[in-house]
């Protein structure tokens, strides 16, 4: 009897403790009228998933970028500012991702945003489109900045060339190229995507195909060309 009533108090402690961990929740607390939105939480995710394949250094469409926050907010070539803190209805991105008729012109040729998204946009954009990304995800890792590497990285991918004179090491945010001897290295060619999934020649060896990502959040496919020995 004992037994069973100390599940019985368990359960209900359980059962008592599922309202506070939606509320510890930023997803599900946004979603309550004028609880604050988090860009790195809950907007960026979005952005990741559906938005910043097409619009990246290494790909930016409409040479709009959107994986600098500054850019993100400035706008491409259309000259209309994507976002204006404050003000959904002047933000073009807005304009963008809002559908009419059941489509939306972002993103292309896919299904629109889901009503919810487009709301948590737009409410982030009312409370001022802040970035709240904290300090040690401010990183900035490109060809200038190439990842510093304080341990061994994971390698989860290696392949050699046709001709069997290069090796591509797959690293942290790169993919290293070096003499299949080991004797030199060759490149670094440095990406957006940190995790590198795969790497693999192009069978005549002139390019090399790199696909990385966050699963389930953003991916990354390069075709860059490679550099003889």
């Amino acid at each position: 009897m004992l037994i069973r009533r100390s599940i019985s108090l368990l359960v209900f402690l359980a059962l008592a403790r599922i309202p506070a961990l939606a509320e510890e929740n930023p997803a599900e607390s946004a979603a309550e009228p004028g609880a604050a939105v988090s860009y790195y939480q809950q907007v960026l995710p979005i952005f990741q998933a559906h938005c910043q394949g097409c619009h990246q250094p290494a790909k930016a469409n409409g040479k709009y970028v959107m994986t600098s926050f500054e850019t993100l907010l400035k706008g491409g070539e259309s000259g209309e500012k994507a976002i204006v803190p404050g003000e959904p209805d002047e933000s073009y991105l807005i304009e963008q991702i809002t559908p009419e008729d059941g489509e939306s012109l972002m993103p292309p040729d896919k299904p629109p945003l889901a009503d919810d998204q487009i709301a948590l946009i737009r409410r982030w954009i009312e409370q001022g489109a802040r970035d709240d990304t904290p300090e040690n995800a401010r990183r900035k890792v490109d060809m200038d900045h190439p990842p510093v590497y304080t341990r061994p990285p994971v390698i989860p991918s290696l392949d050699f060339s046709p001709d069997g004179a290069i090796l591509a090491v797959a690293g942290f945010h790169e993919v290293v190229l070096v003499k299949a001897d080991g004797s030199e290295q060759l490149a670094r060619l440095v990406g957006m995507a940190e995790r590198i999934e795969s790497v693999r020649f192009a069978p005549d060896g002139a390019r090399l195909v790199v696909a990385g990502g966050l699963p389930c959040r953003m991916g990354e496919n390069t075709v860059p060309r490679t550099q003889s020995s």
